[in-house]
């Protein structure tokens, strides 16, 4: 696909922003990892389903009561192209949690507008846990309603797990300098046992797979999202929406769009 400016400009008056939902427990790294995508060192503003700005300190207060609200729009003024909604994610096996996500992405597929539209899922996997994959998330990944939707799998913290498979290795009997020689390949090998190989026996698995270290990292880079992401997402009209939106990475987007 090679970028035909008229039809770009045509598609940003129709729809000028890419709404992402994004899923993750707590400490997974959500809006770290926004924050680098939209490159703002500031968080992001909050905006109710009709557009209207949320008072900070009432977002604030209503999440320390437990309220959360997927319907808000996040929008960064770095990159006001992106909405992205926020879903806290299945730690509690709430079934409440589950059908709330499962109405919204239902919800925003039947609209006849695309810029109403679901266009791309973040689920965030937060890699160096205890507790790898949870039974209601191994049940969202079964639901019909994210079939339509590219769904993007991002293990955070992956340096986190290097931390940990270390520790593995040095409890089993391994020296420091063979634990870290071994540390990364451990690393990789528990992914893929504890998360990538359980995702894909899942009835809808993720379209791709993300590992990302600590975003909070300067030499963290979220490039490798932005182009799976984009390859991920088959309907041209999409991706070339997506590819529109970018600011922090227009020569990879470019790139891309004269690939495809």
């Amino acid at each position: 696909m090679s970028v035909d400016m008229n039809k770009a400009i045509d598609l940003r008056s129709k729809c000028g922003h890419f709404r992402i939902l994004v899923i993750g427990r707590a400490n997974a790294g959500k809006t770290t990892l926004l924050k680098r995508v939209c490159g703002s060192a500031d968080g992001p503003e909050i905006f109710d389903p009709k557009g209207k700005k949320i008072k900070l300190t009432t977002f604030e207060g209503s999440a320390a009561r437990g309220l959360h609200d997927i319907e808000n729009q996040l929008i960064f003024k770095n990159n006001p192209q992106f909405i992205f909604h926020d879903s806290r994610g299945f730690e509690s096996g709430s079934i409440d949690e589950t059908k709330k996500v499962k109405d919204f992405i239902a919800t925003r597929a039947r609209s006849n507008t695309l810029s109403e539209h679901l266009h791309a899922i973040w689920y965030c996997f937060l890699t160096d846990t205890n507790r790898p994959l949870l039974k209601a998330e191994e049940d969202f990944f079964n639901l019909d309603v994210t079939r339509k939707v590219p769904l993007i799998a991002i293990f955070t913290k992956f340096d986190g797990l290097i931390t940990k498979a270390f520790n593995q290795l040095r409890n089993s009997g391994a020296s420091w300098v063979e634990a870290r020689k071994l540390q990364a390949q451990r690393a990789q090998e528990m992914l893929d046992t504890e998360f990538i190989g359980r995702l894909k026996l899942m009835t809808f698995p993720p379209s791709t797979y993300v590992q990302l270290d600590d975003m909070r990292k300067e030499t963290s880079s979220c490039i490798e999202l932005i182009e799976k992401t984009a390859n991920a997402i088959t309907d041209d009209i999409l991706r070339l929406l997506f590819v529109s939106v970018q600011q922090n990475n227009i020569d990879l987007c470019i790139e891309l769009a004269l690939d495809k």
